[in-house]
């Protein structure tokens, strides 16, 4: 009987075991089935980068770093047009001239549509300088031209001498560091530290400045003035004459009030003026008749 229960402890143990190996095998497949992806490891990361790089494009676009700017051998332009249009396809126009920035890798930095007697859209186009002539054309061709300015500046000097102060104040930036690295006296290392302080903030003034010329350099603006011309966009309703006359006796109604107001506000400004002048007058007209009973001889 013990032989029987030990040899039936030794097949449960043997069971046991098993199972457990089987379990911690479905595990660590499992885990392997969710880590590896779906598609290979080289088309997932592409796919993932692409995404990435459009959507950090589209978040900086315009924003242009001044070095890259400086390795040019080239001049550097700042390249602006003013355009003035006039269409009856208005719907269709605004559309067009929203696309074209984006077409060739630009951008729409602002828009304005406003309505009055005609529906007028303005925008602003920021395009690479290399397609500014061929976008500039593009705007022309959609709808009759009213006028077109343009404008070229050159700010190659501009450009370098401020990036030659930057450099300075980068030089002196370092060997105020070095300073402080090697000063014992607390007086020298706070006012060591207020001038780099300073010296910093000069710094970055010079690079957003430098950043902000590179980006009106690489990024020519292009700004268009469209207008509605359609014979529905120029059609003002008249007057019923009901309105007319709604319109008439309201004006009626206002002038008598403005008129009243102002008496009011006369007689309230002169108040003071014409009780000193009652006053004088009075006085005078006392005198005067005090003097009169005088020289007059007594009736008998």
């Amino acid at each position: 009987m013990y032989v029987g229960i030990i040899l039936g402890l030794i097949m449960f143990l043997f069971v046991a075991c098993g199972s457990s190996q089987d379990n911690m095998f479905s595990s660590s497949e499992w885990e392997t089935s969710v880590a590896t992806p779906a598609v290979p490891r080289s088309v997932a990361t592409s796919e993932l980068y692409m995404s990435w790089s459009e959507v950090a494009d589209d978040s900086e676009m315009g924003h242009v770093d001044w070095e890259d700017v400086a390795g040019t051998a080239v001049r550097h332009i700042i390249q602006t047009a003013n355009v003035e249009l006039e269409t009856e396809y208005f719907d269709e126009v605004v559309t067009t001239l929203r696309q074209l920035a984006p077409n060739v890798n630009g951008y729409v930095e602002s828009e304005m549509l406003s309505v009055q007697n005609r529906r007028r859209f303005t925008i602003v186009l920021r395009v690479p300088s290399v397609y500014f002539d061929t976008v500039l054309r593009q705007v022309e061709n959609l709808a009759d031209v009213r006028a077109t300015t343009q404008r070229a500046e050159d700010v190659t000097d501009r450009f370098y001498d401020m990036a030659s102060s930057l450099e300075t104040r980068r030089i002196e930036e370092v060997r105020i560091l070095e300073l402080i690295d090697t000063t014992q006296n607390i007086s020298e290392l706070l006012t060591l530290e207020s001038r780099l302080s300073n010296t910093r903030q000069v710094i970055q003034q010079y690079e957003a400045q430098l950043n902000n010329l590179a980006g009106q350099i690489a990024y020519s603006t292009i700004i268009v003035h469209l207008q509605d011309i359609s014979q529905q966009a120029t059609i003002i309703a008249a007057p019923t004459l009901g309105e007319r006359i709604g319109g008439a006796f309201g004006d009626s109604v206002d002038t008598t009030v403005n008129g009243f107001q102002n008496i009011i506000v006369f007689l309230a400004g002169a108040v003071i003026p014409l009780t000193i002048l009652g006053l004088i007058t009075f006085a005078i007209y006392r005198i005067i008749r005090t003097v009169h009973k005088k020289l007059t001889p007594s009736r008998p």
